[in-house]
Formats: C-alpha cells, structure tokens, sequence
C-alpha cells in the first residue's frame, strides 16, 4: 500500500513538534524518585546557595564589617576624648596650684619687675606702653611707662625708680596681695607692717619701700606703690 506523501508530511511535523515533551519527560523518568532534572535547577540551586551562605555568614560577614569598624573607631574616638579632657583637667589643676611668690624684702618686685631693672629690659617684658609722660615737679625728672592699670617710673638712669598698682584687675606678683582688699587681709598675707594708720601701710625692703594706700572709711587698699630710697649718710 503506499502512503500519499502528504500524509508522511504531516506525520514528520507532528513528530517534530512532540519529540522536545517526549525528551524531557524521558529525563525526568529516568531520575530517582524527588529528584528533578538540572536543565530547571540552576534558579533553585542559587537560592539554596544564597539561603546557605547567609546561615553560615561566610561572604556577608565583610558586608556588615564596616559598621563593625564605625563602631570601633568612635570607641577609640570618644577614649581620647575622655583622655583629652582629663588632661585638661589635670593642666586646670596644675595652673591652680601655681601661686605668687611671698614678698621678698631683699629683692622686692611688684608686677614681677624689680626696681632698678632697666628700660629695655622693662619693655621687653610689658610691650609698648599705652601712654607716657615725665613728672617735672621732683627733683630728678621720671618717665612714666602707663600700662593697664599700673606704671612704671624710670630715672635719668633709665632703670626703674617706682611701680604702682591702682586696679584690683592687675596681678600684684605679690601672693594674697590685690587692689580693694581690706586692710587687715594685707596685714594678714604680708605680716606685721614697719608703720601702719589709718591711710597708710608700709614695709622695709633693700633699698626700697613697699607703701600701700588705704580709704580710711572703708579700710580697703586703694594703691601699692614700690620705690626706691636713698639711704641716709
């Protein structure tokens, strides 16, 4: 019998369209039971491999690991702060614990400059002065050096002849020694005076003499004044 050509036509295209199904159901058959085939399994196996890296935390172990050093860093950050402010605290203290000399009345100073120290030598130490003038109703012409709140006096030998504070806001260089305190604080940090009343105390020294003024009425220090003196013949 032969077969019309048309229909081994027909019969070759059905074969074509079917044989792809066939082979993939032959696959599968021929895989051990739950099993699937591996031309489907590559989408599954990555998601079990991704599932299995993050319960092991192998590779995601570098991604958190930035947060992990911020941390670390602000540590270290905030202990030398701490740190820094302890030692601040500890150069407070050290500042505190520095206290002005007693006065010494074989070398006396007031504002830290010593009588007969010369001009240059005064002027490096305080700068240009903010004024100066010369007092002409002495015997022997004085320069006066005006600063802030104190001056300082210079002979025609260019050294100091005197040094006086009038403002509570200057350092005397003079431990427990400040303008507007009452007279008996001074008496307490200096010590008996040489001569004391109600206007004046002062006190002997090498050559010079510290004077200080005082309001009679309210008994505070009003000025201090060191300055030489000439010993008498």
């Amino acid at each position: 019998m032969k077969i019309p050509i048309k229909w081994i036509c027909v019969g070759l295209i059905i074969s074509l369209a079917i044989l792809p199904s066939c082979s993939n159901f032959m696959d599968s058959a021929s895989l051990p039971t739950g099993q699937t085939s591996t031309k489907t399994q590559p989408a599954a196996d990555k998601k079990a491999a991704v599932s299995t890296n993050q319960e092991a935390g192998d590779p995601y172990d570098a991604i958190d690991q930035p947060s992990k050093k911020k941390i670390e860093i602000s540590s270290s950050k905030d202990a030398k702060d701490s740190k820094d402010s302890k030692d601040s605290k500890d150069s407070n203290k050290a500042v505190k614990k520095q206290e002005e000399p007693a006065f010494d009345p074989q070398n006396p100073k007031l504002v830290g400059i010593a009588l007969s120290e010369s001009k240059s030598k005064v002027t490096n130490k305080l700068g240009k002065p903010s004024d100066q003038y010369k007092m002409d109703d002495v015997e022997e012409p004085i320069e006066v050096y005006e600063y802030n709140g104190f001056s300082v006096g210079f002979n025609a030998s260019n050294t100091v002849e005197f040094i006086e504070v009038n403002q509570k806001e200057v350092a005397t260089g003079i431990r427990g020694i400040r303008i507007s305190q009452h007279a008996d604080q001074v008496i307490k940090a200096l010590g008996k005076p040489d001569r004391e009343t109600d206007y004046v105390i002062s006190y002997n020294a090498k050559d010079a003499l510290l004077k200080l003024d005082v309001d009679p009425m309210t008994h505070l220090l009003q000025s201090i004044k060191l300055f030489q003196v000439t010993k008498a013949e």
